[in-house]
């Protein structure tokens, strides 16, 4: 609420959401990392095998994130967009009884597997939310360069922070993402029957972890463009996408644990 009355008023209640907002996110982050740590142990496993366990872990990665970013970059007039889906996440998770036990193999509830899945998703999530701040970078490019500036134009935060906000979620997620693969390479073979290196999917998280390299090798040391970092990076999205995807359902070969 506080992060919608930030966007969308100028006036007295304005500057209290502008007040407030951050403190209240902090709250319910460390609220919502209670109740993780509550339900771990209480359930005996990460809260990733079922699809409301993995509801309310998108919910706090979400908001994570997006705080990460917030702090970097002081913005905060596109919280509203990533907290409100969090809340929507939270609410649904919240409504049912999301424990594994009913729905997963206890061989599968393995804190190897779920330090390596919760990591993944935060890497995932985190690149997700680049590719929203990269996409409404190019709506925003492509209104400037039609001389539109209406709505959109006075709400958004300007290009090149739109494009500073999507790089530090791309790191994130890059971040994240490695620690996930170094998980998967180092302990998983132990931790899963049929792991292979060799896997579709194992090989598609290197493909997307490297496009994700190169977007931001690109950025950093060789310089290119905002415009041209925000699409290499939504490429890297698209191979997420794939991988999450096609590669997910019918070429993987042990990640669906069956």
């Amino acid at each position: 609420m506080l992060y919608g009355i930030l966007l969308f008023r100028k006036d007295d209640a304005g500057g209290i959401a502008e007040r407030w907002s951050r403190p209240a996110l902090l709250i319910a982050l460390a609220v919502h990392s209670a109740l993780i740590y509550v339900e771990t142990v209480t359930f005996g496993h990460c809260l990733v095998y079922s699809p409301f366990e993995l509801m309310t872990m998108i919910a706090f990665t979400l908001s994570l994130t997006y705080l990460v970013v917030e702090l970097v970059t002081g913005e905060r007039g596109t919280g509203v967009f990533f907290i409100g889906l969090a809340l929507i996440f939270q609410i649904v998770s919240s409504m049912f009884d999301y424990n594994a036990a009913s729905v997963a193999e206890s061989s599968l509830l393995n804190d190897i597997v779920g330090l390596h899945i919760s990591a993944a998703l935060i890497g995932y999530t985190a690149f997700a939310m680049s590719a929203v701040w990269g996409a409404l970078y190019l709506m925003q490019h492509h209104e400037i360069r039609a001389n539109r500036f209406g709505v959109l134009y006075s709400r958004l935060p300007s290009l090149g922070l739109l494009e500073r906000m999507s790089a530090i979620a791309a790191i994130v997620g890059l971040i994240f993402l490695s620690i996930a693969i170094l998980i998967a390479m180092i302990w998983m073979p132990d931790a899963v029957e049929g792991f292979s290196y060799t896997d579709p999917k194992v090989i598609a998280t290197m493909v997307v972890w490297l496009l994700y390299a190169i977007a931001l090798a690109m950025k950093y040391i060789v310089g290119v463009d905002q415009r041209r970092f925000v699409i290499l990076s939504m490429l890297g999205f698209l191979g997420v996408f794939v991988s999450m995807t096609v590669v997910n359902i019918l070429l993987s070969r042990f990640h669906d644990f069956g």
